[in-house]
């Protein structure tokens, strides 16, 4: 084989190469943001249509995400519905900096929440949802 015949061949794999790592990448980040999406969805869906409580926030950790300048938070809540049954939750949300005051150990904040099968889904509704 010649020298020109080897270049060329080389560059053929390292273009084809090349095009399949970003095929990839295109479609990773698509799915991301299609899966951010509707996480996004669900809760505008809980927040909207949701039965409302109160929830008492035992424990607060900020988590090392942000969304926009608002902080991550991890909360753990006990949830007290409105027949008085309580539950215990624990929702990863972010707060406007402003509402940070009333999030503190001890807490009582008002949710909502629907119920999927078994599974009891919460939104916190002073979160910051885009």
């Amino acid at each position: 084989m010649t020298t020109t015949l080897m270049t060329l061949i080389i560059g053929i794999v390292i273009v084809v190469f090349g095009l399949t790592t970003g095929l990839i990448l295109v479609l990773n980040v698509t799915k991301r943001l299609r899966t951010g999406q509707e996480k996004m969805q669900n809760k505008r869906e809980i927040l909207s249509c949701g039965m409302p409580a109160e929830a008492i926030i035992q424990d607060i950790a900020e988590t090392s995400s942000s969304m926009d300048g608002r902080p991550g938070v991890r909360l753990d809540l006990l949830v007290t519905q409105e027949d008085g049954q309580t539950f215990q939750t624990i929702v990863k949300t972010y707060i406007p900096i402003i509402h940070v005051p009333k999030f503190q150990r001890g807490s009582v904040i008002d949710v909502k929440y629907i119920e999927d099968g078994a599974v009891k889904k919460v939104e916190v509704v002073d979160a910051y949802i885009p």
